[in-house]
């Protein structure tokens, strides 16, 4: 099947010729969503061996057990979470380095979440001004900043991956807005419509 063919497809179709065997299916997923599982694995542990060994490990286990797998429609919040879990187990602890040390703006690239928080205001200058505050940023809110406004997951699988209860992903996401707020006075508008739409004050 062409990738054009497997584009028409909804998560749910596409999982189960998945798990009926189709390589072409899982090749598809994987050029699809690796670069978003090694942004993402990156800002959990700074080790690009370990996060593309770990990524690797996850498809070939996917095929493997492919038998097994039980349906999902949304491949992404599956991925993410099987990620995440399997870069747990490479750690000597066994607690995650949640996300990347800094976060650096690269507007001649695919857009940061920073970008994705204010994209009604494209003001370079603005946007720098909040990347700076982001760094700032406890490396928890990070993620749930990450999670919820770049790859665009509900609040629920935000919750899932960090294994939060959804009541605790609105306070975290609620202390690092009202971070963002109080030491950006200019992000004031923009930030107000974000909460509006996601945190419980």
């Amino acid at each position: 099947m062409e990738d054009t063919a497997y584009n028409c497809l909804s998560d749910k179709e596409l999982w189960r010729k998945l798990i009926n065997g189709e390589e072409d299916a899982l090749a598809f997923i994987y050029d699809t969503w690796f670069p978003s599982l090694y942004k993402y694995g990156m800002k959990i542990l700074t080790d690009s061996t370990i996060i593309k060994d770990c990524i690797h490990d996850l498809f070939t286990t996917l095929w493997q057990s492919r038998k097994n797998l039980s349906d999902t429609d949304n491949i992404k919040y599956y991925l993410f979470a099987s990620l995440k879990r399997r870069i747990a187990r490479h750690t000597r602890t066994g607690v995650l380095q949640r996300l990347m040390s800094h976060i650096t703006p690269d507007h001649s690239a695919t857009p940061s979440h920073e970008q994705l928080l204010i994209d009604e205001q494209s003001n370079l200058e603005r946007s720098n001004k909040l990347a700076k505050v982001i760094k700032k940023l406890p490396k928890r809110q990070k993620e749930i900043l990450y999670l919820r406004y770049y790859e665009g997951l509900t609040t629920e699988e935000t919750a899932a991956i960090m294994s939060l209860s959804v009541n605790s992903t609105y306070v975290l996401l609620s202390k690092a807005l009202n971070y963002l707020r109080k030491h950006s006075d200019e992000l004031i508008p923009v930030l107000a419509y974000i909460a509006s739409r996601d945190i419980r004050f």
